[in-house]
C-alpha cells in the first residue's frame, strides 16, 4: 500500500528530468482507481486570460524548454508565456525561477518575455559588453553596423539594433572608431 504522505509522479507524466530539492510547476491528477498523482504536463491548465501589460515585471517557473523555440514559463503558476531561444543566455533548466519583463502581448493573449530591460535602460550594459570584448581582444572587433545579426548575436549575445545603439553611444563618447568592417577602441594617452 502506498505511503499517504507521498505523492507519485509516473514516468509517463514527466516531461523533464526531476532534480532533488528543485521546485517544479505540476498539477494533480486522479487515475481510474482514485489514486492521486502528479504530472508536469501543465500547458493545457495554464491560461492566457490575464491583465499584464507590456514592460510589466513578472516571475515564473520554466515548465518546458524547446531548444528551437525557447523556454515556456508558468507566470504565477497560472499564466502561460514564452521566452524565445534568442533571449536565453546561459544555462536554464525546467523548474528554474525566472524574473523577466513582458516584451509583447499577442492578440490572442499569449505573453512573450524578455530577460533584457527596455532598450534605453539596457544600452549601458550593452556598451560595457562591447568595451569588455574590445579590451580582451587587442582593442578590435571585426564587426560593424553592416555585420549580420547572427554574427553580432554570436559574438555579443545581443540583437543588431542593440549593438548599433551601443556602438553609437560609444562612438559619440569617443570610446571607439567605426570602420566598414570593424570597430576599434580609441587609444587614450
Amino acid at each position: 500500500m502506498p505511503n499517504k504522505n507521498h505523492i507519485f509522479m509516473p514516468f509517463s507524466e514527466r516531461t523533464y528530468r526531476i532534480i532533488v530539492d528543485m521546485i517544479y510547476p505540476v498539477a494533480f491528477k486522479v487515475d481510474k482507481n482514485g489514486e492521486v498523482f502528479l504530472t508536469s504536463k501543465i500547458r493545457d491548465l495554464l491560461t492566457t486570460d490575464h491583465s499584464f501589460e507590456e514592460n510589466d515585471e513578472v516571475t515564473g517557473r520554466i515548465y518546458s524548454i524547446n531548444k528551437s523555440i525557447g523556454a515556456f514559463i508558468a507566470i504565477d503558476d497560472k499564466y502561460d508565456s514564452l521566452l524565445r531561444i534568442e533571449e536565453l543566455r546561459g544555462v536554464f533548466v525546467e523548474g528554474e525561477l525566472v524574473n523577466a519583463r513582458v516584451k509583447e502581448i499577442k492578440s490572442d493573449g499569449k505573453i512573450e518575455l524578455s530577460l533584457r530591460q527596455r532598450a534605453h535602460l539596457e544600452i549601458d550594459n550593452d556598451s560595457d559588453i562591447i568595451l569588455d570584448y574590445l579590451y580582451d581582444n587587442d582593442g578590435v572587433a571585426y564587426l560593424s553596423d553592416k555585420s549580420s545579426p547572427e554574427k553580432i548575436n554570436q559574438t555579443f549575445g545581443m540583437s543588431k539594433s542593440s549593438f548599433k545603439r551601443a556602438i553609437g553611444r560609444l562612438y559619440k563618447n569617443n570610446d571607439i572608431k567605426i570602420f566598414d568592417n570593424k570597430i576599434e577602441l580609441v587609444k587614450r594617452i
